[in-house]
């Protein structure tokens, strides 16, 4: 049986096609078009022809991996952060193209706690603006942010600041344990692919115990205090404008 034809439209006044029977894919969907001795029809179809094989979302990466180091001050300065403040924090990650390698950028943020009557906080989101631009040669490829006491996951509001950005984004948790839990994805065009952890870091022994003040300075902190006594579970929403991890 011979294949029905497939077109695509490029014109809006393109020639109609002599064939008795083919597909047209426009920008609204795919047409099913018959040519007939008594009419001409267009008809939206949602079937596709059935010559064609089917496929399925992939994406192969071929990252740098980020060097242990990096890893480990951006663990020592979450770390810092959950020891000061007892909230979220983020950072990001440029590709130099020149020199090939990764900086670490620390945004301007302001990361929520909770504070109960007897001073235990609770860690509820962090935002922050990304720059609107950068260095010549710099790329943003990813972010990491940690999770505070909270476990290695990306959270429903994660997921929604994430949709538009591709890259990697890694969660870091359970910042008070050594070693930490680590969550990896890689979203393009808002699919989010899992990545293991060797993917993208050349591995890990210990957080830095000295990170630079000026990240620290970078992270404001706005606690919502609580009259009750009892100490308020881990939650995880966001707040305000632009990326919110949470």
């Amino acid at each position: 049986m011979p294949k029905i034809p497939l077109y695509l439209k490029t014109e809006r006044n393109m020639p109609r096609p002599p064939d008795p029977e083919y597909y047209l894919l426009a920008k609204n969907g795919l047409f099913l078009c018959r040519n007939h001795r008594f009419f001409r029809s267009d008809v939206r179809t949602p079937r596709a022809p059935k010559w064609l094989l089917e496929h399925e979302s992939r994406c192969r990466l071929d990252l740098p991996q980020v060097e242990r180091h990096t890893l480990e001050i951006i663990v020592g300065f979450f770390g810092r952060v959950f020891e000061l403040h007892g909230s979220e924090a983020i950072v990001l990650l440029l590709w130099n193209q020149q020199k090939r390698r990764y900086r670490i950028l620390v945004p301007e943020q302001e990361a929520t706690v909770r504070e109960s009557a007897s001073g235990l906080r609770s860690a509820l989101d962090v935002s922050y603006k990304i720059p609107l631009s950068l260095p010549p040669g710099e790329l943003l490829v990813g972010d990491l942010h940690c999770h505070a006491g909270g476990d290695a996951y990306s959270s429903a509001t994660d997921r929604e600041d994430e949709y538009y950005r591709d890259g990697f984004h890694g969660v870091v948790g359970r910042i008070q344990s050594e070693p930490p839990r680590f969550h990896l994805e890689f979203i393009v065009d808002g699919v989010r692919f899992g990545m293991d952890f060797k993917s993208l870091f050349k591995g890990y022994q210990r957080r830095w115990k000295k990170v630079p003040q000026r990240w620290l300075d970078r992270v404001k902190v706005k606690v919502e205090r609580s009259h009750s006594t009892i100490n308020q579970p881990y939650v995880m929403s966001g707040v305000g404008n632009g990326p919110r991890f949470g």
